[in-house]
């Protein structure tokens, strides 16, 4: 049964920079913290429609554009994610919510992570999904294929045939063609987004673009690490847009965090499996045990003990 919620849109402005906010309220009160949920680059406000549905059953929602994505204004291309961690806080204070559980998914991920490290008295809990310390060189190749494709199209229209090829290698990347046949509806998630990357506007191309470009040839995560703020990072066990050997390499950063890999899922887990993703969501949000899930598997890289404060570099992976 579909729960009835009230929705607000808020627009935000912060150093000159337009955003927005959906906030997502259920008539019920709960006793969790509401939840942020900064989305990945091809994704904004309004891409999460199933999983919103099942989010907002125990949980207020709070779905941001923020600058450089979906409605929002653009994003100066010398600003990093520091800027646009800022700017949640900002929206937070707009929104006179304290504290927030923040789940940050794929380029949402290094955003999640610095409003955490910078403000962990503001985050109850943090959620990392598809976490990479720094993009590998098959998406690199694929990310900068989209950039010359962009920047060609400015002086004549691509053809369909070199658009198509990289839709391709995009969703190659995003549903791991290797193990497709082994991802619950990977085949149909492989369609919809070749679909959707097709039908993409030469602005909304460029935007992409630009937010593809602040992930290449650098460290996405600050040194120094995160405590105090109980943390889980997982992905789907055949990702390979951001492996389960990299997402492993961000929760050891986090002192005792919690890694886990969704069964039969890859980096589009939150469509694939979209009742587990949330089902698991969920569970830690309240607190509840998260191992031993039937859709699970458990992850050998829990944060181990180290000092306060610290933990291993995460460039050169």
């Amino acid at each position: 049964m579909e729960v009835e919620v009230d929705e607000r849109l808020v627009p935000l402005s912060f150093q000159d920079m337009t955003y927005a906010c959906r906030v997502l309220t259920p008539p019920h009160r709960y006793g969790t913290e509401p939840l942020i949920l900064i989305g990945g680059a091809l994704q904004d406000m309004r891409s999460w429609p199933r999983l919103e549905r099942r989010l907002t059953a125990h949980t207020p929602l709070v779905l941001l554009d923020l600058p450089g994505t979906g409605s929002a204004g653009d994003l100066a291309s010398s600003a990093g994610f520091e800027v646009l961690a800022e700017a949640v806080l900002h929206a937070l204070d707009q929104l006179a919510l304290d504290r927030v559980n923040v789940l940050g998914a794929s380029y949402g991920a290094p955003i999640a992570y610095r409003l955490a490290q910078s403000y962990p008295d503001r985050v109850s809990r943090l959620l990392l999904a598809g976490a990479t310390p720094r993009v590998g060189p098959r998406l690199t190749a694929v990310v900068r294929q989209g950039l010359a494709l962009v920047g060609s199209a400015e002086s004549s229209p691509a053809d369909e045939a070199a658009r198509r090829d990289y839709a391709r290698n995009v969703v190659d990347m995003l549903v791991n063609r290797a193990t497709r046949h082994r991802v619950v509806q990977g085949p149909a998630v492989a369609r919809l987004l070749e679909r959707q990357l097709m039908r993409t506007s030469q602005s909304a191309a460029l935007r992409y673009a630009a937010c593809h470009e602040r992930l290449l040839d650098t460290d996405l995560y600050p040194s120094g690490g995160i405590d105090g703020v109980p943390a889980l990072v997982f992905t789907g066990e055949h990702d390979c847009a951001s492996s389960p050997e990299e997402n492993r390499a961000v929760a050891t950063t986090i002192a005792g965090c919690t890694f886990l890999l969704i069964r039969d899922a890859d980096h589009m887990a939150h469509l694939e499996r979209d009742a587990e993703y949330a089902d698991l969501v969920t569970r830690f949000l309240r607190d509840q045990p998260v191992r031993d899930l039937p859709y699970c598997v458990t992850g050998a890289g829990e944060g181990p003990d180290r000092e306060p404060g610290r933990g291993p570099r995460l460039g050169g992976q």
